[in-house]
This record gives C-alpha cells, sequence and structure tokens, in this order.
C-alpha cells in the first residue's frame, strides 16, 4: 500500500511539472508568431506547453519554435484575411497615396510616409481622430492634415478631412489655401474602395498679377473629388489607385499697362478668362510590406489638364496638356 501510495503521488507530482507554464489556445484561431529575429509565422497553434510551440501553417505545416526565440503571439482578426491571405492591419491601409480613406487609425498607431520630394507624419490622437505634418525638404510649403472618421456599418466607413496649406518662409508667407473633403469607403482594411469630395482653394499672393484682384477673385479654386482602392496581390504585395479630379477657372493676363516695381508702361490691364480647367491626376500602383511596421509603394503616375478655352493668349488652341508623375514612398509605423 505504502508502495503504491508513492508510485501514485510521483505520477501527480511528474505530470504537474510537465504541465505547468501550459497556455491554453483555442486551436480554432489563427495566430500571428513573431521570433526575435523578425521572421513571422500566421497559422494555428496546436500546443503551448510554456517551454515551446507548435505551429501549423499553411506554407511549412507543423513547426516547433522554442519560447524563448519567441518575441510575440497574437491573434489574428477576421479583417486581416484578404483573400485567403494574412495581411497586416495597421495605419497603412488608411492610406492610398496622395489621399486617405475613411477607416480609422487605432489610438497611437502613429506612422510617417516619407517621399521623394519630402515627408509626412500623422499621429492617432484617439481611434477615430488623427492629426499630420507635411511639408518638402525645404520645409516650405506647410500642411497641417486633419481626419475624423466613423463607422456606419461592418464594412461601411465615413470621414471628414481638412488640410491648411502655407507657403512657410517661402514668398513670406503669402502663398496660402486649403482643401477639405468628405469620404465613403466601403470594404475591409486590406480591400476597399473610396470616394470623396470636397473643395479646395490657393492663394498665390506672390504673383504682382494678383495684385489687382480681391477677395475671392484673387484665389484659384474649385471642386475637387477622388476615387482610391486597395487590392491585395499575393502575399506580401497589394495594387493600389489613387486619383484626384479637380475643375477651377483659368485666367490669363494681358499687360498693356504699368505694373509697380516694372519696367512696363501702357494704359491698362487686361484680365482674360480663357475658360474652364479640368485636371486629372491617375496614380496606379503597387505597395510591398514584408514587416508590420514598413511598407515600399511605387506609382506611376500621370496628370491630365485640359483648358475649355486654351492655356493663353497667345496660343489659345493650345487646350490639352499632360505631365508624367511617377512617384515612389516609404511608410513607417512608430
Amino acid at each position: 500500500m505504502l508502495v503504491r501510495s508513492a508510485f501514485i503521488l510521483c505520477v501527480f507530482l511528474t505530470s504537474s511539472f510537465l504541465g505547468f507554464g501550459q497556455v491554453e489556445r483555442d486551436t480554432s484561431k489563427v495566430y500571428k508568431v513573431v521570433k526575435q529575429n523578425g521572421m513571422e509565422y500566421v497559422g494555428k497553434i496546436l500546443k503551448d506547453d510554456g517551454r515551446e510551440v507548435l505551429i501549423v501553417t499553411d506554407d511549412l505545416g507543423m513547426i516547433y519554435l522554442p519560447k524563448s526565440d519567441i518575441r510575440s503571439i497574437r491573434t489574428v482578426e477576421e479583417e486581416e484575411i484578404a483573400s485567403g491571405n494574412f495581411r497586416e492591419v495597421g495605419p497603412f491601409t488608411t492610406r492610398y497615396y496622395f489621399t486617405n480613406n475613411a477607416l480609422p487609425i487605432t489610438k497611437k498607431e502613429h506612422y510617417a510616409m516619407v517621399h521623394l520630394y519630402g515627408p509626412e507624419v500623422h499621429f492617432a490622437l484617439t481611434d477615430n481622430f488623427s492629426l499630420g505634418v507635411m511639408s518638402t525638404w525645404a520645409a516650405s510649403p506647410l500642411g497641417l492634415a486633419m481626419k475624423y472618421s466613423f463607422q456606419a456599418g461592418d464594412k461601411v466607413h465615413f470621414s471628414l478631412g481638412t488640410i491648411m496649406l502655407s507657403s512657410g518662409y517661402l514668398f513670406q508667407a503669402k502663398g496660402w489655401g486649403g482643401l477639405h473633403w468628405a469620404s465613403m469607403t466601403y470594404g475591409q482594411p486590406g480591400k476597399n474602395i473610396n470616394i470623396s469630395a470636397g473643395y479646395g482653394y490657393v492663394d498665390l499672393g506672390f504673383n504682382d498679377q494678383h495684385e489687382y484682384e480681391t477677395g475671392w477673385n484673387r484665389m484659384d479654386h474649385g471642386p475637387v473629388f477622388s476615387v482610391g482602392g486597395l487590392a491585395p496581390v499575393g502575399k506580401k504585395g497589394s495594387f493600389i489607385f489613387d486619383s484626384m479630379f479637380g475643375i477651377a477657372e483659368n485666367r490669363n493676363y494681358e499687360v498693356i499697362g504699368t505694373i509697380p516695381g516694372t519696367n512696363t508702361t501702357g494704359e491698362e490691364i487686361i484680365l482674360e478668362n480663357s475658360g474652364t480647367v479640368f485636371s486629372t491626376l491617375f496614380m496606379p500602383g503597387m505597395r510591398f510590406q514584408n514587416k508590420e511596421n514598413r511598407a515600399f509603394q511605387i506609382a506611376l503616375a500621370g496628370i491630365v489638364q485640359y483648358s475649355t478655352n486654351g492655356y493663353s493668349i497667345a496660343d489659345p488652341d493650345k487646350k490639352l496638356r499632360t505631365i508624367p508623375f511617377p512617384m515612389c514612398s516609404w511608410f513607417f509605423k512608430f
């Protein structure tokens, strides 16, 4: 009897020791496991005994990972699975190239975006409100951007946004402008489409010819529209499409008078309205995200402009012009 009791006690203590540190995992859920060296595995965890983790992935099958080599383990949300592939959900998925969508940025998921022409930084102050600053490498012009998002359904989001611009120390801060818009996004972070509409205006106060205009007539202004989208391509790539459509009055100047500060002489200055200008910016491109906090994208873009009455008094037949605008940029989450 004494031997039997000792044996049972030994078995109990051994079982307790082997089970110590074991973590219960829901085997029906998908997890993301990140190793200390940055390698990532996405799959279902079959076992976590406190010393090692057994994860099964679609590509590599079953893998044993020592707990000492693991940096983090987290559950993958349903919206992070697009077209059967895992997709990082974060602040990058709220942007296309120039424009953003109505999806919210999670609080404290700040991000920076570095373009060839300059940087921009955005801070997620709450789960629905973000504040950003953008500029060029010359630190002028400067832009202050704000966005507020709210959800209207499982896959429908709306947002209100604004950008206030200043020429900064360039032109003695005489130039300024703004763009205010509303957006609607349908879809999920890794796969969505967005439509925006707003109004923009800019005052090129450093232009001498504007001295002969006042108030609203002094500004270039008009409605602005945008269509953007994001779709998964492969495991780490995404196709992005961005666009902007603007309508504005085009004004041409013919100087036959005297402008202060110049040697031009004459009797008067004629300002001719050359009609309406339709401007379109198309930006199809690709985004590649190999790490959770970093991504790269490139766009083969171009600008197309059409003026109903030509671009100048001297050459009224020149109504269409195109400008290539290829760009690339880098995302960083911090």
